[in-house]
């Protein structure tokens, strides 16, 4: 065989080999024809609370509180942000409710909680603002239709569709410039009228003394998170004036600390806020003597097990908290994808960037929101997938900061 001849069959083999070659190792990357395709873990509200609970590394989130004194025609018959004093008690009980989400302590009582992995810190920060509002009718309570100190029938006092101050939070809006979760400081007026004109304590002792909150809503995202907090100005005036007094103690040294420690049972009433019940899985109602959520007024109210501060977290994913917590809350940590997930939301609120890793499938699915600078990173051959999906961020503009690398798709259904 001439030497030009075995040339050309060389080369021409080589060429084969070459392609063969490139064919062989060129991936072929799945086509998905539809979701159910995809074995995904499916993420949605029926998913345990671990899920969602946040690192150590992560950065709080920062929820707005509008704490809202009601007070009569004149500014006056509540709290009015005209004595120092008083300004500075709340700010310290402010202050400490803070402190408290992010200093859990831990019990080591298995009645508590078995496990080993204590969180001490909740990652939720509150945004405390206070608001002064003109409402006689709505200062009192009494005004409630039905309801009676004599038979406590509080269910008529508790937030809803149906209590008195609904027309008032219907429109509270109108005057705050951020929606948060409206705490509304109402008073028994006749109580109230009885201790500052006859310096008696009766109306007082036969008040309502305990605080009532809405548990998030996972269906109505545009819902108000409202709480009573009632006779909060008239205990503080029958404890200087009258039980300091009584039992000639110090207001300043030893009454006003105890005041201040109101605190805890706002911390409290907010974990209700953030759906947090008196029990929970490890434990039935105020058997955790130092769970936050506990009843009993001597408690510490300082620790909350990992799963149910997961639960705080998931409803400040998935429920109507989500428009409560400032648009620029963010970890400032990426939460990975290294597995095929399906998060299945109605509505969702991340507060992170997202990296979907190599050969990863993320599908998201109806409104799904990100905080301003976050991103989707897909890695080589990642995919995500928009099911009916709408992208934006916390300040209502579209999502676009999707990077992809090498391969990287995105699928839209």
């Amino acid at each position: 065989m001439h030497t030009p001849i075995k040339y050309l069959i060389f080369k021409i083999m080589a060429i084969l080999l070459l392609f063969l070659w490139s064919s062989c190792s060129k991936k072929v990357l799945p086509q998905y024809n539809s979701i159910s395709e995809i074995n995904a873990t499916i993420i949605n509200n029926r998913t345990n609370n671990r899920e969602f609970i946040p690192k150590a590394i992560y950065n709080p989130l920062y929820v707005r509180v509008n704490f809202i004194f009601l007070l009569d025609e004149n500014g006056k018959g509540n709290f009015n942000g005209n004595s120092e004093e008083n300004n500075e008690i709340f700010k310290q009980i402010f202050k400490k409710s803070n402190e408290l989400y992010a200093n859990l302590k831990n019990p080591k009582d298995p009645i508590c909680y078995k496990g080993n992995d204590f969180i001490s810190d909740t990652k939720i920060q509150l945004q405390f603002k206070k608001m002064y509002v003109k409402d006689s009718f709505a200062r009192n309570y009494l005004n409630a239709k039905g309801y009676s100190e004599k038979k406590k029938n509080v269910g008529l006092l508790s937030p809803s569709n149906r209590w008195y101050l609904k027309y008032l939070d219907d429109n509270i809006h109108d005057t705050i410039t951020k929606k948060g979760i409206n705490i509304y400081n109402t008073i028994n007026a006749k109580a109230l009228d009885d201790l500052l004109q006859n310096n008696s304590e009766t109306g007082y002792l036969n008040t309502m003394k305990n605080s009532l909150s809405q548990f998030p809503s996972y269906t109505d995202f545009n819902r108000s998170s409202q709480i009573n907090y009632p006779n909060k100005y008239l205990k503080r005036l029958w404890m200087e004036n009258i039980y300091a007094k009584k039992r000639k103690v110090s207001w300043e040294k030893f009454v006003k600390g105890y005041f201040i420690s109101h605190y805890m049972g706002l911390s409290h009433e907010l974990g209700h806020s953030f759906g947090l019940g008196h029990g929970n899985e490890y434990h039935q109602r105020n058997k955790c003597f130092k769970a936050m959520m506990s009843q009993s007024g001597k408690s510490p109210r300082n620790y909350i097990q990992p799963s149910e501060v997961g639960k705080m977290h998931k409803a400040l994913m998935t429920s109507n908290l989500i428009q409560f917590v400032t648009e620029d809350s963010n970890f400032d940590t990426p939460r990975i994808i290294s597995k095929n997930e399906n998060w299945d939301f109605k509505t969702l609120r991340f507060y992170q960037s997202i990296i979907v890793k190599q050969n990863t499938v993320l599908i998201l699915n109806g409104t799904v929101i990100f905080p301003p600078n976050a991103s989707i990173i897909l890695e080589k051959n990642a995919v995500l997938i928009l099911n009916n999906a709408t992208l934006k961020t916390a300040g209502r503009k579209p999502f676009t900061n999707i990077i992809k690398k090498k391969h990287a798709r995105i699928i839209r259904y």
